[in-house]
């Protein structure tokens, strides 16, 4: 214990620096090039974008907070207030929980993720531009490049999404906020509209759709990859997002796609309490990063930040952990309930932790692959999640709640529910707001800790409130669109983009 409290306290600090260069990437001709030798470059640079994804460091920082977009997902899930953090003895997340990082446009909790998404987004164009030229439409002849720009165009959709959903207060169409790059130019764009953003987001992602079912690939691939039906999950998400009436309809109907077709099967009582951790080991997953020791994660992941059977972060102390009311909230016959703890725990080999009695760590949803020991995975091998059936089921049921499709909502909840709790009745009795409130908490629940919470609040426009085990604002109360809890466009991009405002 004392080892690696010396080696976190060696490896942390407060704030870290920016990273002045900027040159990690590959030009147009330098892909031109070897591409004349190396026909399968566009593959291995897409398997590049799935790997950086998973990267420590890559939003070009130092920090032990900062390794892509698990990263992200500990940020939002901080900031939506249902994810506490139970103790700072190394300073990381501190200044995020208590929301001072997000009013200082120079921190680097403002400059990690806006650097990490537009870097993957520049990424995505290098294989966009190679495939279907400088303009973006154009389609190969090869089902195997058509599939390749697929991924391409879905993956930039996504890392614009995830951009709206942290840097603008929800769907304004004509708030200017994110430049918008479909090339990989090196000259500065202006803020566009949001109705702009999210029409680059719907054309890629219904070109990628289109793409996959001319290359016959409109099917589950390897739930490692942004397949046809993980593009679908996404799209339905900006509909959702966008929040318009159409729009809600068409998120409706492709989550309910995914759920009839896309063949995965949901999560059971079992496998809710033997830990999220493997992309093969659960048919519920559809998206996931696969994790290996030669991926060469430690400490410095979401596992190290998050898992108390990691040597890292939480298991020394640094633990994050459900909001009392949240976890009050769960009935003590959901399944649910035993994914969390406010007691001591013990360890497979005897050892027994105390993390508090108002900390409520995820022991039991999630744990590392080498199974319930303390400290017992040094390197990380254990899978991300970023995409599960589940997921869909709320959605589905969210959006038909959200245009009056009541009916298809309860009937999408209870099929859910019925695996967590043995009496589903009371959700008959639900109606209106009540029903969309009922299917907000059961989002908050299900999804604790999955990064999905911070935008399902924006897209529902509600208020939210900081438990009273929180460490700074406890009990607190914010609106959806409170400027203290929504990312603030970072300094650098205003001082170097001389036409950001134009």
């Amino acid at each position: 214990m004392l080892a690696l409290g010396a080696g976190l306290f060696l490896g942390s600090c407060s704030k870290d620096y920016l990273e002045v260069s900027s040159t990690r990437t590959m030009s147009k001709s330098d892909i031109d090039k070897i591409s004349q030798t190396s026909p399968h470059l566009k593959d291995a640079s897409l398997y590049g974008i799935y790997a950086y994804n998973m990267t420590a460091y890559s939003g070009g920082t130092t920090g032990h907070d900062d390794f892509g977009q698990k990263g992200y997902d500990i940020y939002t899930d901080m900031v939506s207030g249902d994810m506490n953090l139970n103790a700072y003895g190394y300073g990381w997340y501190r200044d995020i929980a208590n929301l001072t990082d997000l009013q200082n446009p120079s921190s680097t909790t403002n400059h990690k993720p806006w650097r990490f998404y537009y870097f993957m987004v520049r990424a995505t164009n290098l294989i966009i531009v190679d495939l279907a030229g400088q303009d973006g439409n154009g389609i190969p002849t090869s089902d195997k490049d058509k599939v390749v720009l697929a991924e391409a165009k879905a993956l930039r959709a996504y890392m614009y999404y995830n951009l709206v959903n942290m840097y603008t207060a929800g769907y304004d169409a004509n708030e200017k906020i994110l430049p918008i790059y479909e090339a990989p130019i090196y000259t500065n764009t202006p803020a566009k509209k949001t109705q702009e953003v999210f029409a680059l987001m719907e054309k890629d992602l219904k070109s990628s759709l289109s793409l996959y079912e001319s290359a016959g690939e409109d099917r589950v691939k390897d739930r490692i990859s942004v397949d046809y039906f993980v593009a679908k999950g996404i799209l339905a998400y900006v509909y959702a997002a966008k929040g318009t009436s159409d729009a809600l309809l068409e998120a409706a109907k492709l989550s309910k796609d995914v759920i009839e077709g896309g063949g995965y099967s949901l999560a059971t009582k079992e496998i809710l309490l033997k830990g999220f951790n493997k992309v093969n080991d659960n048919p519920n997953w559809m998206w996931g990063g696969k994790i290996t020791t030669q991926t060469d994660l430690d400490l410095v992941s979401w596992w190290g930040q998050v898992d108390v059977f990691t040597y890292s972060y939480a298991a020394i102390g640094d633990t994050k952990g459900m909001s009392e009311q949240l976890y009050n909230s769960i009935p003590e016959k959901d399944v649910r309930k035993g994914q969390f703890s406010n007691k001591k725990t013990t360890d497979v080999n005897g050892d027994v932790r105390d993390f508090g009695a108002t900390a409520y760590v995820a022991y039991n949803k999630f744990y590392s692959a080498t199974g319930r020991i303390f400290m017992g995975q040094r390197i990380i091998e254990s899978d991300y999640l970023y995409m599960r059936l589940e997921e869909m089921y709320l959605l589905n049921a969210e959006v038909n709640a959200r245009v009056g499709n009541e009916g298809e909502a309860k009937n999408t909840l209870k099929e859910l529910m019925a695996i967590r709790i043995a009496d589903t009745s009371y959700i008959d009795g639900l109606s209106s707001t009540g029903l969309v409130d009922e299917i907000l908490k059961q989002t908050r629940i299900e999804l604790w800790g999955e990064g999905k919470v911070y935008a399902a609040i924006k897209r529902n426009k509600k208020s939210f409130q900081y438990g009273s085990n929180h460490l700074f604002l406890r009990d607190k109360v914010y609106n959806f669109n409170d400027k203290q809890t929504t990312w603030r466009v970072p300094q650098d991009e205003l001082l170097n983009n001389p036409v950001y405002n134009n």
